[in-house]
């Protein structure tokens, strides 16, 4: 019996604790909620209107502050200087002259009434007023012309006294150097000769259409002078002339034999003006570079190579011989290179046809003249005997731009007529010093080169 009390005793107070429970979670959620919402409430505020921003204020700026005021104490008044002159006309008799008058000029003013005019100050009479004898008192007639009316002596004239002023000519003056077209023609060639152009060109020829080997007009040649890896050494008897020279100059004679020739031969004035480098200013104004080389290589940077290819390609000509005739020589080999280098894919050496126009600009060919790569021949210069039958240039847009000898024609020039007899000379070399003319003819003559921009801007501006 008192099991069975104890135990509804503890679920009583089992139900009891749980309602208790219960209500209590029940409170503290509802607590917590009011509270919650209320935050909420003073939290959350919707603003409905405001104030907008006021724009900035504008500046304006302030004359400037004088420390001292300024203050005129004289006050300007102007007074007529002049009054008014009267000026009466009277009838006089005004000289008369008789001039010189066309029926073209009688026509023009025929029937039209002309008026006097105020020129400088002056009341002139006119064609008209004249007749009623109307003047200056005085009898001054005119001080000059106004736009054809009045006076007698235009525009600028001196004091009219009855006279045109300036020199008059009984007859009309006669043409002696003859009329029309020749006689124009001819004068602009007597001043358009080739001598007038020296002081501005380095280049300039004249080619008799007739008769190619008329030609005549100057040339200034420069040797391209570039370093090289050592001085020339002859390696045997017969090349002794190479000795201690530096490779642009391997053969000192060569250049100046060419164009003694050239003298002698034409009426092309050739004068040697020295040596250029490739980083002078002054390239891009040479018609014609030389360069010679013989078995020392050269020596070049980038900047060398672009501004030879630069030079090439704004119209120059350049000719290279290899003293040494041997295409795998060191010399020939790098300035191949160079070339490459500088043009890039333009570097393209061809063989020059047997019936290139080159071989027949001044005297006739049948294709390059024998040089030393024929005449001479010694294993200790040349370890293999080559002969190249064949000259080489580069063609830039179909103009020859350079153009590279494997014949060793810079000995041919100044050295084969010293040879001794003990080395097999001397050579005859007339026909080596021909075909160096003709290079230098065709080189002036071709199109696109510097000295055919030359013609073409003496000729556009004659025709301004």
């Amino acid at each position: 019996m008192k099991f069975r009390s104890d135990s509804s005793k503890f679920k009583r107070f089992m139900t009891i604790g749980l309602a208790l429970s219960i209500g209590v979670h029940v409170l503290f959620f509802l607590v917590s909620r009011m509270l919650t919402e209320g935050e909420a409430e003073k939290t959350v505020k919707i603003t409905i209107g405001y104030d907008l921003p006021k724009p900035p204020v504008r500046f304006d700026p302030q004359p400037p502050r004088f420390v001292k005021s300024f203050a005129f104490s004289k006050e300007v008044s102007y007074a007529a200087a002049t009054a008014a002159r009267e000026i009466q006309l009277t009838r006089s008799e005004a000289p008369r002259t008789a001039g010189p008058s066309s029926s073209s000029k009688t026509n023009a003013n025929a029937g039209r009434p002309s008026e006097g005019s105020v020129f400088f100050g002056a009341l002139t009479a006119s064609g008209g007023t004249s007749e009623l004898g109307w003047g200056i008192p005085g009898g001054a007639t005119s001080y000059g012309r106004s736009f054809g009316v009045g006076g007698s002596g235009g525009y600028g004239a001196g004091p009219g006294d009855g006279k045109e002023w300036g020199p008059q000519f009984a007859a009309d003056v006669e043409n002696t150097r003859g009329s029309g077209a020749a006689s124009l023609s001819s004068m602009r060639e007597n001043l358009l000769a080739s001598e007038n152009f020296q002081d501005r060109f380095d280049g300039f020829i004249e080619v008799n259409p007739k008769n190619k080997k008329d030609v005549k007009g100057f040339l200034n040649v420069y040797q391209l002078q570039y370093n090289s890896a050592r001085l020339e050494k002859s390696p045997t008897t017969g090349w002794d002339v190479v000795d201690n020279q530096p490779s642009w100059n391997c053969v000192p004679q060569a250049l100046p034999s060419l164009a003694q020739y050239a003298n002698e031969s034409t009426k092309l004035r050739v004068q040697i003006r020295g040596t250029i480098r490739l980083d002078s200013k002054e390239l891009n104004t040479v018609p014609f570079l030389f360069m010679m080389g013989f078995q020392a290589p050269i020596k070049y940077t980038k900047e060398e190579a672009r501004s030879l290819a630069r030079y090439l390609r704004n119209g120059g000509f350049l000719f290279i011989d290899d003293g040494c005739a041997y295409q795998p020589g060191a010399f020939n080999q790098t300035i191949r290179q160079m070339l490459k280098e500088g043009l890039g894919y333009d570097a393209i050496f061809e063989k020059v046809p047997n019936s290139h126009p080159l071989y027949t600009s001044w005297e006739n060919f049948n294709g390059p003249p024998s040089g030393e790569d024929l005449v001479r021949y010694n294993k200790l210069v040349r370890e293999i005997k080559e002969i190249y039958p064949y000259v080489e240039a580069i063609f830039l847009n179909g103009r020859m731009a350079v153009l590279i000898s494997n014949r060793g024609y810079s000995f041919a020039w100044g050295y084969w007529k010293f040879l001794p007899s003990s080395s097999g000379g001397p050579y005859d070399n007339q026909r080596q010093l021909q075909f160096g003319l003709n290079v230098v003819v065709y080189a002036l003559t071709q199109r696109g080169g510097i000295a055919d921009q030359n013609r073409s801007k003496i000729a556009a501006e004659q025709k301004r």
